[in-house]
């Protein structure tokens, strides 16, 4: 059956297609927008879809060049740039990306790490104690435990990156150069289910290709939006619109926390997020209680009376 159709846009087969896509688009416009702390000092670093595309070739020609080709990458942490590029480089190259719940339990994330047979962990430091518990307790068989900033002892993704950038200089070409094929397991990922285990579901590349194409068919979203990524990323409803945002060209953001969300909100001129209800739930209450705090709960109340009023006559006119 054909889809609803409201706006034009192009199918493509997988991630990597959809990825370049993008990038012959919007190049030099901001695909992300990372923030900077200093102690009291904020900076912002903007990131384009050329820089993006760039750093995701440098890493996964390191991934590649470490043998990584036909292995498994685990990655643990915060919505964030690093988590991005480290999804991307895998998707890009045909590594399995496994994106984790940072919020497991170090026996449940090791459940999860000898389930899908990981062979290598990107993490975030936030999380290293969790990293370091497992690594002790000796039943896992990770060849390589990779931190997304430095930490001792640890290869991370700057270091990597850089390594990854000299190997494209010499002529090193095989990752960029890969072949996907759109109907392999690229992504598995956890759900959770009716028993105590979590289950693991196994996606292709041209799954989620797929997904993306019937939302630009009718989502009217647009470059010059601004998207925060509230979802998890290790959700595939997450990761997989913030791989949506990247196909229609908007800058994403990512959110200081839960508490910090009307901040952000303003801060970075959100336009768009994607949300699940009680997330939506959450900021209307803090709406609601903005507006009693100033005593204007029934000029509010009567505004929306008022509102809905006119959206009807519009549209008996």
């Amino acid at each position: 059956m054909e889809r609803e159709k409201y706006f034009e846009a192009t199918e493509l087969e997988n991630i990597k297609e959809l990825i370049y896509d993008a990038v012959s688009k919007y190049k030099e416009k901001t695909a992300f927008v990372i923030k900077h702390k200093d102690g009291k000092e904020v900076s912002y670093e903007n990131v384009s879809y050329t820089r993006l595309l760039e750093e995701a070739n440098q890493l996964g020609t390191k991934f590649y060049d470490l043998g990584y080709q036909e292995k498994r990458v685990a990655i643990v942490g915060r919505n964030c740039y690093h988590w991005v590029l480290t999804h991307l480089s895998n998707l890009l190259g045909g590594i399995l990306s496994i994106p984790l719940d940072k919020e497991l339990q170090v026996e449940e994330l090791e459940s999860c790490l000898v389930r899908s047979k990981a062979d290598v962990l990107v993490f975030d430091e936030k999380y290293i104690e969790n990293i370091e518990e497992i690594k002790k307790r000796g039943k896992l068989k990770i060849e390589n435990y990779i931190c997304m900033t430095k930490q001792e002892g640890y290869d991370d993704i700057l270091s990597l990156k850089q390594q990854g950038k000299e190997l494209l200089e010499s002529g090193k070409k095989e990752y960029v150069e890969a072949k996907i094929d759109s109907y392999k397991m690229n992504i598995l990922l956890f759900t959770s289910g009716t028993t105590t285990k979590s289950k693991a579901v196994m996606l292709s590349q041209n799954n989620i290709a797929s997904n993306v194409y019937s939302m630009q068919l009718v989502e009217d979203i647009r470059k010059e939006d601004v998207n925060i990524a509230f979802l998890p990323f290790h959700h595939i409803f997450g990761s997989t619109c913030m791989i949506v945002m990247l196909a229609f060209g908007v800058t994403t953001v990512f959110p200081d926390g839960l508490r910090y969300i009307a901040q952000n909100l303003k801060e970075y001129k959100v336009s768009i997020f994607v949300g699940v209800p009680l997330l939506v739930e959450a900021i209307y209450k803090r709406i609601e209680q903005g507006i009693a705090k100033k005593g204007k709960t029934k000029a509010v109340a009567f505004a929306k009376k008022l509102s809905n009023l006119l959206l009807k006559l519009r549209h008996r006119c």
